[in-house]
């Protein structure tokens, strides 16, 4: 399958952007570092290529930096 986002970095700032592919739209990742970059334009791709986990990921990251949340997930169950 290939990649809806590519990675690219513009020669002025330095900074990382991403391109859609299927929309044209291109957008600042707001960071220099080529390693935060890469893990955030992976997050995208995986997004795209396995939408019924995006909730579930974030279900696992907000109960990883707010409890409140993980009780109020127990209280549905």
């Amino acid at each position: 399958m290939k990649n809806r986002f590519r990675l690219y970095r513009r020669t002025k700032g330095g900074v990382f952007y991403v391109h859609d592919s299927e929309t044209g739209k291109q957008e600042s990742l707001g960071t220099r570092d080529r390693a935060e970059a890469t893990s955030l334009l992976n997050a995208r791709n995986e997004a795209v290529r396995q939408p019924h986990l995006n909730l579930q990921i974030a279900k696992a990251y907000l109960a990883g930096t707010d409890s409140a949340v993980l009780r109020a997930l127990r209280c549905f169950q």
